[in-house]
C-alpha cells in the first residue's frame, strides 16, 4: 500500500508546553493484522543446519509453517502467563527460497499478571506470504501449541515527509524527527491518554531485532506495525518506545504526548519509570549499526538529555521496580549511565552485541549535541568514533588473587569452580606452570587454551532454555558459522575475587560469559584463548564488554580495561590495556 502526503497545521510551543510534532502528514493508516493459533500451522521437517543445531540431538527438526493469502512483513508470537520460549522465524522469498532465521525474544516488559497477554518482539521479516517458526520450550505436536498465537502484520509502505518538527522553544537544536502524523499513526488505536512523570533521569537504547533488509519507504510501515502490536495486541495502549531510528538515520516520534515531556513508556521492565527510550530498527546482534543511525540516535539523545537536564556522559542511581523482566530485585539501588542499554537492566541481549559496542559513540555524540545546545549553537560538530562502552573500572585483583601468579605457581584459588580455578587445573595437568610470556606489556601463560579447561560436570539441558547465555550461543551458531560449536558444560555460576557475579558456559571452540554490568558475550578462537592466558576476568583486561566483532579486517573484543585484536590473515595479535 502506497501513501500520499498531505499538509498538516503547525502547533506553537513554549518551554512550558508539550512539544507536539509538526510538518508533513499522511492520512492515518490502520495496519492489516491477522492471527492464527500456533497449532493451526503445518508441521514441516527442516534440515537447515542453523535450526538442526538448536536443542537436543541432531537431524531434521519440526517447525510450524503458515501460508497467508495477503502479504505480511512483520511477525510475532503471543501467549498468556509465563513461558520460557526461544523462537526463530524465517520468511519465504518470491523465488521460493527462504530468508535467514531471525531470533525473536520475549518482550522484556509487561504485567506480571498471569492472565495478561505476553509476546515476543514484533520483528520485520520482509514482505512474504509464508513463514516458518521454530520454537524451543514448546512441543509443536502437543495440544499445548494451541495456547500460542501467531501474529501477522503488514504496515505497508509510504514516502517519507520532507519536513520534520519546526524548531521552536524546547525543540531548538533538535534533530529532524518524523512526527506520528508523518508516519501515519492512527490515533484511534490508542486506548488511553499519556501518563506523565515529574522528570526524565535516563535514556535507554534498544533495537527492534528482525531483518535489516528494509527500504526507507518501508520504515513508516514498520512503525505502524509496532504501534498496532504494542497498543492493541499486547494492550499497552500505545507504542512502547518514545522514539525510533531507522538504518538510514531517519528519526520517528514514538509514544504520544510530547517528545519534550516525561511520558511513562513501555520498554524496560523494572526500570520503566523516569526513563526515555530510543529503539534502533533492525537486529544489531548480527551487523554493525550504520553510522547514520548512530549519529541520529546520539543527537536525539543529546537533545533529550538537554531538555531533561542530565549529562549524557554522567551517572545516576536508579531503584529497581522489580518484576520478572529484570535481574535486579525490587528496591535495589543500581548506578547506571545516564544513557544506558536495555541489556544493562533487563533479561535480554538488546540492543545486540554490535549495538551495545556503540554505546560510548552514542554518548559522545549526545554530549557534543548537549554542549552545542547549551552554548546556543544548536548544531553539533561531528563526533569521532570511540571504543565501545566500558563500565566503571572494577577493583584491581589483590596479590593473593593475581591470576598470573596463581597460574605460574600452580596455586589453587579458593573458588575452584571459577574460570581461574579451571585454568590452574588445566595448566597443572598440561605442564604449563611457569610458562610465562608477554604480549606487549601484558603477561600471559603461553599455550593455555579455552578448549583445555575441564568443566564442572552437570546437565547441559539448561542451555536449551531462554536465558542470556543460551540466546548468545544460539545467535553465534546461527549467524557466525557455528563459531562456538557444541556445549561442553552447563551454565556455571560463581563470584569473582571482587564479588562480581559471573555466569559462564564452555563450548567446543570458546566461551559465553555473562555479568550484570557487562552483559552476555561470546569469545572464541585466538582472542578467547588470549583472554584465558591473561587471567580471565581477574586479569588486567577484566570482563568482556562485547563479543567478537570485525573492524578494518581485524577481529576484536572490547573489555572493561582494554581490547584484544586478531588479524586472521597474518595471525598477528595485540593486547591493549587502558
Amino acid at each position: 500500500m502506497a501513501i500520499t502526503l498531505v499538509g498538516a497545521a503547525a502547533v506553537g510551543v513554549s518551554t512550558n508546553t508539550v512539544l507536539f510534532t509538526q510538518g508533513d502528514a499522511i492520512a492515518p493508516i490502520n495496519p492489516e493484522l491477522t492471527t492464527s493459533s500456533l497449532a493451526d500451522g503445518n508441521n514441516v521437517l527442516v534440515t537447515d543446519p542453523a535450526i538442526v543445531t538448536q536443542g537436543e540431538g541432531q537431524g531434521p527438526k519440526t517447525v510450524k509453517e503458515f501460508h497467508r493469502e495477503q502479504p505480511f512483513s512483520q511477525f510475532a508470537l503471543t501467549w498468556n502467563g509465563e513461558r520460557d520460549i526461544a523462537a526463530f522465524v524465517r520468511g519465504q522469498r518470491p523465488d521460493g527460497t527462504w530468508t535467514e532465521w531471525f531470533d525473536t525474544e520475549p518482550l522484556d516488559y509487561g504485567s506480571d499478571n498471569p492472565n495478561h497477554k505476553k509476546g515476543t518482539d514484533l520483528i520485520y521479516i520482509e514482505p512474504t506470504t509464508a513463514v516458518q517458526v521454530s520454537i524451543s520450550g514448546v512441543d509443536l505436536l502437543d495440544p499445548d501449541a494451541a495456547n500460542l498465537d501467531a501474529v501477522f502484520i503488514d504496515g505497508g509502505t509510504s514516502d517519507l515527509p520532507e519536513n520534520g518538527i519546526n524548531l521552536t522553544a524546547d525543540s531548538d537544536g533538535m534533530p529532524r524527527v518524523i512526527s506520528r502524523a508523518g508516519w501515519g499513526a492512527d490515533e484511534s488505536l490508542r486506548c488511553s491518554a499519556p501518563e506523565y512523570e515529574n522528570r526524565t533521569s535516563a535514556i535507554v537504547i534498544h533495537h527492534t531485532a528482525g531483518s535489516n533488509n528494509y527500504s526507507q519507504n518501508e520504515s513508516p510501515g514498520i512503525m505502524r506495525g509496532i504501534y498496532k502490536y504494542h497498543a492493541q495486541t499486547l494492550g499497552w495502549c500505545d507504542i512502547g518506545y518514545h522514539a525510533l531510528a531507522d538504518k538510514y538515520g531517519n528519526l520517528f516520534e514514538g509514544r504520544y504526548g510530547g517528545l519534550n515531556k516525561s511520558i511513562v513508556g513501555a520498554h524496560a521492565g523494572g526500570f520503566n519509570s523516569n526513563t526515555w527510550a530510543i529503539s534502533m530498527m533492525g537486529n544489531y546482534d548480527v551487523v554493525q549499526p550504520p553510522q547514520a543511525m548512530i549519529k541520529s540516535v546520539g543527537e536525539l539523545a543529546g537533545w533529550r538529555a538537554k531538555v531533561a537536564g542530565i549529562d549524557p556522559k554522567g551517572y545516576d542511581t536508579h531503584y529497581s521496580e522489580g518484576s520478572s523482566y529484570t535481574f535486579y530485585p525490587y528496591g535495589q539501588a543500581v548506578r547506571l549511565p545516564n544513557i544506558f542499554a536495555h541489556r544493562d537492566v533487563g533479561n535480554t541481549s538488546c540492543p545486540g552485541q554490535y549495538g551495545y559496542a556503540q554505546m560510548d559513540n552514542i554518548r559522545n555524540i549526545a554530549k557534543q549535541k548537549y554542549d552545542s545546545i547549551r552554548s546556543g549553537s544548536g548544531a553539533a560538530a561531528p563526533a569521532a568514533p570511540s571504543a565501545p562502552s566500558n563500565p566503571a573500572p572494577a577493583p584491581a585483583a589483590t596479590a593473593g588473587t593475581n591470576p598470573i601468579a596463581l597460574l605460574s605457581q600452580g596455586s589453587t584459588p579458593a573458588n575452584t569452580g571459577s574460570l581461574v580455578g579451571l585454568a590452574v587445573a588445566a595448566a597443572t595437568a598440561l605442564g604449563l606452570i611457569g610458562n610465562l610470556n608477554n604480549i606487549g606489556d601484558v603477561p600471559v601463560i603461553g599455550g593455555l587454551k579455552l578448549s583445555q579447561l575441564q568443566p564442572i560436570i552437570g546437565k547441559i539441558v539448561e542451555l536449551l532454555g531462554n536465558n542470556d547465555v543460551s540466546r548468545v550461543w544460539r545467535d553465534v551458531n546461527t549467524f557466525a558459522d557455528a563459531a562456538l560449536g557444541n556445549a561442553r558444560s552447563p551454565i556455571a555460576h560463581y563470584a569473582s575475587a571482587t564479588g562480581t557475579p559471573i555466569d559462564y558456559a564452555l563450548f567446543d571452540n570458546g566461551i559465553v560469559i555473562s555479568n550484570p554490568e557487562t552483559g552476555t558475550n561470546a569469545l572464541w578462537g585466538t582472542i578467547g584463548d588470549l583472554w584465558a592466558q591473561q587471567g580471565f576476568e581477574a586479569g588486567p583486561l577484566g570482563l568482556p564488554t562485547s563479543s567478537v566483532f570485525e573492524v578494518d579486517g581485524l577481529q576484536r573484543v572490547n573489555f572493561q580495561h582494554g581490547y584484544i585484536t586478531f588479524n586472521p590473515t597474518t595471525s598477528a595479535v595485540d593486547i591493549q590495556v587502558q
